[in-house]
């Protein structure tokens, strides 16, 4: 588990961009390990395919306003 000990509303960060402030940036890494994870877990003649779905989540997501990441 990971504890920051500054919280996202801290003067000290308002100089700080959103998405560079350390949670942004342990939410990314996050997802990454989460997308890396399934994408190793799927077979390999199904890696392809998991690829392609992602990304046109991501596009749809992307089109989409109240989507989440």
């Amino acid at each position: 588990m990971v504890w920051l000990s500054i919280t996202q509303n801290a003067a000290a960060l308002d100089c700080v961009a959103a998405h560079s402030r350390p949670w942004a940036q342990v939410e990314k890494f996050w997802r990454f390990c989460d997308r890396y994870g399934n994408y190793q877990a799927t077979p390999p003649r199904l890696r392809r395919q998991f690829v392609i779905e992602m990304e046109r989540a991501r596009r749809q997501a992307k089109s989409c306003p109240n989507a989440q990441p």
